[in-house]
C-alpha cells in the first residue's frame, strides 16, 4: 500500500450553488496548505457501577469538518474566498481606461445573509482524498509586514460536514498568480477628505486585517436517519479589524498624524492596498491588489520599535458603519480575471 505524502496533497474547493448539497469535481485547486479535519463529539455519561472506571460506553452526538488553509496571498484566488467572506459575485468590473484590467469590489451585504458555502477537497490524490461538503468561512486573516522577509499571507478558517473518503476527482489546473510583497503596500488615513487621499508615506511598515463572518453553527433533531452534521447556520454581528504599525513621527507638526487622531478619538477612514504588479500603463497605471478600505476610530495604541532602533505605533481600526458609503468595511481585488 502506498504511504500519503505530504507534497502530493492538494486543496479544493468548489463554491456550492446549495449550501452543503456537494459540487464534484472542484473547480479551483489552492495554493495553500490546507486540511479538512474530521471531528466527533461524544456523549459519556457519569456512571455509578462500583468500579474506578471512568467510562463504560459512548456515543457520538454531533459531527463536523474543522478546515484551515494558510500561507501564501494569491489575488487570483481571492475572489473566490471573499465570495464565503463577503458576498456573491461571478464576474468583475472593467476601470476606466482599463483593457485587461478586472476590479472586483466586494461590499458586504449586511441586512441578509448570502455568503457561499463550499464542498472543499483535500490529500493526496495518490492515496485518499477527503470531501467535506457545506463548509464556511468562520474568518479570514491578512498578514504583511515590510520589515520582514516574507511575502504577504494569508489564512482562511471555518467547519462544514464530516468529511467523507471518495475517489480522486480531476483536478482543475492551477490559476496561480504572481506574488504580493510587503514592501509595495500603501496606506491613506482620511478624516474629512474623501477616503484614499491622504497616504502615509516613508513609515508604514505592517499591517494585519481580520475579516470575521459570524457564521454559526445550528445542530437540530433530523430524525433517525438524518445524519449528525449541521442543519443550518445563522449570522452573528461581525466586525472586521484591521492593525498597522507605523513610524512615530513629530506628533506636533500638522493636525493629521496618526497620534493626534488616537488622541482626538476621531473616526477615521482607512485604506489599505496591498499591491501586486503592474497589469497595464494606461490613466491611471493598473496594479494587481488587494484592498481593505475601513472606517471607525484609531484605538489600541501599543508602542513598539523597528529594527532595534526606531520607534513605531501600533494601532487598530475595528469596523463602524457609516451612512455613506453604507457599509462599515469593504474589500476589493484588483487583477486580470474575467470569471472566478
Amino acid at each position: 500500500m502506498p504511504a500519503a505524502e505530504t507534497p502530493f496533497e492538494l486543496f479544493a474547493l468548489a463554491l456550492e450553488t446549495t449550501r452543503k448539497t456537494a459540487v464534484t469535481p472542484p473547480t479551483h485547486v489552492l495554493p495553500m496548505k490546507g486540511m479538512v479535519t474530521p471531528v466527533r463529539e461524544k456523549y459519556r455519561p457519569d456512571e455509578s457501577r462500583g468500579t474506578l472506571a471512568r467510562n463504560y460506553r459512548s456515543k457520538t452526538i454531533r459531527t463536523n469538518g474543522d478546515w484551515v488553509g494558510n500561507d501564501i496571498l494569491d489575488l487570483n484566488y481571492a475572489p473566490v474566498l471573499l465570495n464565503m467572506a463577503m458576498k456573491p459575485l461571478t464576474s468583475p468590473s472593467t476601470p476606466t481606461n482599463g483593457i485587461l484590467t478586472r476590479l472586483w469590489t466586494f461590499t458586504p451585504t449586511i441586512t441578509s445573509d448570502d455568503i457561499k458555502s463550499a464542498t472543499l477537497y483535500g490529500g493526496d490524490p495518490n492515496v485518499q482524498i477527503w470531501q467535506a461538503a457545506g463548509c464556511m468561512v468562520d474568518e479570514i486573516t491578512v498578514d504583511s509586514d515590510a520589515s520582514g522577509t516574507d511575502g504577504c499571507k494569508w489564512s482562511a478558517k471555518g467547519k462544514g460536514c464530516f468529511p467523507s473518503r471518495v475517489s480522486a476527482p480531476s483536478f482543475p489546473a492551477s490559476i496561480a498568480g504572481n506574488l504580493v510583497v510587503p514592501g509595495a503596500m500603501q496606506l491613506w488615513i482620511d478624516v474629512a477628505s474623501a477616503i484614499g487621499t491622504s497616504e502615509v508615506t516613508g513609515r508604514f511598515i505592517s499591517s494585519k486585517w481580520t475579516i470575521p463572518t459570524g457564521v454559526t453553527y445550528k445542530y437540530y433533531a433530523n430524525g433517525p436517519t438524518g445524519g449528525l452534521n449541521y442543519t443550518k447556520t445563522g449570522r452573528q454581528k461581525r466586525a472586521a479589524k484591521a492593525e498597522i504599525v507605523v513610524e512615530l513621527n513629530d506628533v506636533s507638526v500638522g493636525v493629521g498624524t496618526e497620534y493626534r487622531l488616537f488622541e482626538a478619538d476621531t473616526v477615521v477612514k482607512m485604506r489599505i492596498r496591498l499591491n501586486g504588479p503592474l497589469i497595464e500603463s494606461v490613466s491611471p497605471d493598473y496594479y494587481e491588489y488587494l484592498q481593505l478600505d475601513i472606517y471607525g476610530p484609531l484605538n489600541s495604541f501599543a508602542w513598539g520599535d523597528v529594527a532595534s532602533s526606531n520607534r513605531t505605533m501600533k494601532f487598530t481600526v475595528e469596523s463602524e458603519y457609516q451612512s455613506s458609503p453604507a457599509h462599515d468595511f469593504a474589500l476589493y481585488v484588483q487583477n486580470q480575471r474575467t470569471s472566478l
